[in-house]
């Protein structure tokens, strides 16, 4: 006997299992029905388990699984059970890192998953036979997942692997259920993904050598986080011999990541990636012909049924032939393409980009309803003719509603461009204009940090990087962004930025004497910067205020982040870059100055109400401290009181002072 093969002694044990179950109920023809009082007299699953050798393990697994599982097995009812064999689970350890045997199942957290893995063997609501498990019948688990029957000669039951269990021993009847002896493990796929964890999409990335440079791309375009996240998601991948085909149809300039080098370049390349990735995990069984949405907003991927497979279309003229298929990632799938896609937008621009320019900038402004207010304001100081000179110039361009902030910062007076019609006024306009011209072709791939001249006199702009961007400021300190770059023309080139630049002779301009002290005392004060900016913006609305006895309370800087943080859409003064919001900056500015006179701290009262150059009331409340009530329940405490200035004195507050209006317009709580 002890020559035998572990076959041979695993029949054994099967047949001194069967001679044990059947001898009690020699007469029932199926297995199934008992006679009086037999039932009973059978032993339960777990006792019938411990009387066979080959089950040995799975009896040691369910002693110390957590939650009670022996006690469940052992307890009455009508339960089924697949009962792994001591072989199914050394051939179960030789796949796993780290474990050897049951002892090594030794944590809380490494019971739990053997649980898991015990109850996904057990269908507890159910008395199944051999005569039950028909081809394709699904069984609901302890565990919650399904395992399905699938015959084929012999029965064999499915997990979520790729290898299915055989029933080598059935219909073992216990006094509470029965029990179908298997030769494997069956895993659950919670299981399975702690085990055998499959990597994200971007860690799948990173194992395919020819999907490097997709890599690069996606690391420029800030868009490895969302891929790593949760999903799912699906990827068109292009290899990396079809992404250099991109770097050669968008030019010389062009000839890997690094040359996407401003926030314009990598905006255009985070969409042509988010073109390439569909919401949802689309395997190759799940490709149907039709138009799928992406993740670039309101842009859709065609595919296309080519033969006994697909192609994918794009806004291009050339379809994308897809190179391999189902590479499954914990959060999506991949499938290879050999082909950029191309989504309209970028299919337009690189088909502007392969054509000679040869329109003028005044052409391209004329043309472009973008710069329609630019246009309106070239013509009327007689500079749109200038820009159809040789050149070359380099224009700065406002867009629409970054010009038309410069109307409510003159005035009342000011609605439309049409406005200004007077020579004072039009020569204003023409030094704000050629603040944003500079004599000479600067791209963005010409930039540097420094100051640049411009054709307004000796007033100078300011180039910085902040953020892996290039910014524009002005004498304000406020940065415009370049919200498009190289619109090439025949005399140089154009780029739109996201608000106004302001010269220092302008703001000398629309300034009183008064106004300019103001200045100057604040750009002097470090916690005072954006305090700064709003006076240098708007403070000309206060020009009046200011030449007579006055009480401002001046937020610090730390105040306005705190305000900033309660905004959905601005994170700096320089977002306020619109007609609408620059309003928005002059009624806060004018909430914070008091109509009546001069107050040193000392003559504040408790419960004070004072009326502001806005219209609504601030009240003084004195706890130790002097505070000032606005319109919210958070009070603004003085910080730094009594700051002497001109025929008036500045207060200091820790908060920026919000009136009912400006909560309104701001749905502000």
């Amino acid at each position: 006997m002890k020559n035998l093969t572990k076959l041979n002694r695993m029949l054994l044990c099967i047949g001194a299992l069967l001679i044990f179950s059947c001898s009690k109920n020699d007469d029932s023809p199926n297995g199934g029905d008992t006679q009086d009082g037999l039932e009973e007299q059978r032993p339960n699953i777990v006792e019938l388990a411990g009387s066979v050798s080959v089950l040995s393990d799975l009896v040691e697994a369910l002693e110390m699984a957590d939650t009670g599982l022996t006690e469940t097995l052992s307890a009455n009812g009508a339960k089924t059970i697949f009962a792994p064999t001591n072989d199914a689970f050394d051939d179960f350890f030789k796949e796993l890192d780290g474990y050897t045997s049951l002892k090594d199942f030794d944590e809380a957290s490494e019971k739990q998953l053997l649980t898991q893995i015990l109850k996904y063997h057990v269908v507890g609501t159910t008395k199944a036979f051999s005569s039950d498990l028909s081809d394709a019948k699904a069984f609901t688990t302890l565990q919650g997942e399904d395992i399905r029957v699938a015959i084929n000669v012999d029965v064999f039951i499915q997990d979520k692997t790729n290898v299915d269990a055989k029933v080598v021993s059935a219909d073992n009847e216990a006094s509470n259920g029965v029990v179908h002896i298997i030769d494997k493990i069956m895993l659950p796929q919670t299981v399975i993904d702690t085990f055998f964890p499959k990597p994200t999409l971007i860690e799948l990335v990173k194992e395919t050598p020819n999907l490097s440079l997709l890599l690069e791309a996606m690391q420029k375009a800030n868009l490895v986080e969302t891929l790593n996240g949760e999903g799912p998601f699906t990827i068109f991948a292009p290899t990396n011999a079809a992404i250099e085909d991109l770097f050669t149809a968008l030019g010389d300039g062009f000839n890997g990541f690094e040359d996407f080098d401003n926030v314009i370049e990598v905006e255009l390349l985070s969409r042509i990636l988010k073109y390439h990735v569909l919401p949802g995990n689309i395997t190759a069984a799940d490709l149907e012909p039709g138009n799928v949405p992406t993740l670039l907003t309101d842009n859709s991927i065609e595919i296309i049924a080519s033969g006994n497979g697909f192609i994918i279309g794009d806004a291009s003229e050339v379809d994308a032939n897809i190179t391999f298929m189902d590479n499954m990632a914990s959060n999506g799938v991949i499938h290879g393409i050999d082909k950029i896609l191309i989504p309209t937008e970028v299919q337009d621009f690189l088909e502007e980009l392969g054509q000679v320019q040869e329109k003028t900038i005044k052409e391209l402004v004329e043309e472009n309803n973008d710069f329609s207010f630019l246009k309106e304001a070239l013509q009327i100081t007689g500079l749109l003719d200038v820009l159809d000179q040789d050149g070359p110039f380099t224009v700065f361009a406002p867009s629409n509603e970054a010009l038309g902030s410069l109307l409510p910062l003159l005035g009342g007076d000011f609605n439309t461009i049409g406005d200004f019609d007077t020579e004072f006024e039009v020569d204003l306009l023409r030094d704000v204009l050629t603040y944003h011209l500079f004599s000479g072709r600067l791209t963005s791939s010409d930039l540097f940090i420094g100051e640049i001249p411009t054709l307004s006199g000796n007033n100078k702009i300011e180039i910085m990087f902040e953020n892996g961007n290039y910014v524009l400021r002005d004498v304000t300190q406020l940065n415009a962004s370049f919200l498009l770059t190289d619109i090439m023309a025949k005399n140089g080139v154009i780029h739109s930025i996201d608000r106004l630049l302001l010269p220092k002779s302008v703001l000398d301009d629309i300034s009183n004497e008064a106004n300019q002290v103001l200045l100057d005392f604040l750009a002097r004060q470090d916690n005072l910067t954006d305090a700064f900016r709003v006076l240098s913006l708007v403070g000309s609305s206060l020009n009046n205020l200011l030449e007579n006895e006055f009480t401002f309370f001046l937020p610090t800087n730390a105040a306005f982040l705190d305000l900033f943080d309660e905004l959905e859409d601005f994170d700096s003064i320089a977002d306020f870059n619109t007609a609408e919001e620059i309003e928005l900056l002059v009624t806060l500015l004018k909430y914070h100055c008091v109509e009546t006179g001069k107050i040193n701290s000392g003559a504040f009262t408790d419960m004070q109400i004072l009326p502001t150059a806005q219209g609504e009331t601030l009240q003084i409340n004195i706890d130790g401290s002097v505070f000032v009530q606005d319109k919210t329940e958070k009070m603004a405490k003085v910080t730094a009181p009594d700051k002497n200035i001109l025929k008036g004195v500045i207060h200091v507050v820790d908060k920026v002072l919000l009136p009912q209006e400006i909560r309104n317009k701001l749905l502000l709580q």
